[in-house]
């Protein structure tokens, strides 16, 4: 499976959606800074493995939900060293916390040491 990279302004995330998913994620480094390197997916196919090169620790990720967010909703997000990970539904979308959690480990696991 893959996704749909797009790069926000000067590397400053990496937002990534999945064709007929009703979630989306995107990547951004914890110190709010630019990463140049997300600039490489912009506009092209993203693989669970890319975005494993981000995270690390993609199976021992502690997952907090983000109850009132201005992004959108049923949003939660972990921390991997010097990474943030955001998923959340797609407006439209009617998976909760969990379930879009769980839609982003799916998509990770081809990535995953574990293969959960």
């Amino acid at each position: 499976m893959k996704a749909n990279g797009f790069t926000t302004l000067m590397g400053g995330s990496l937002a990534c959606s999945v064709d007929g998913a009703d979630w989306h994620f995107s990547v951004r480094r914890v110190d709010g800074h630019s990463h140049g390197p997300f600039c490489e997916f912009h506009q092209k196919d993203v693989s669970a493995s890319d975005i494993a090169a981000f995270l690390p620790h993609l199976d021992s990720l502690e997952w907090h939900e983000i109850a009132d967010s201005a992004l959108g909703k049923s949003e939660s997000f972990a921390k991997d060293n010097e990474f943030r990970v955001n998923v959340q539904s797609s407006e439209q979308g009617t998976k909760n916390h969990k379930e879009v959690v769980e839609a982003f480990l799916a998509f990770m696991r081809p990535a995953s040491p574990l293969k959960r």
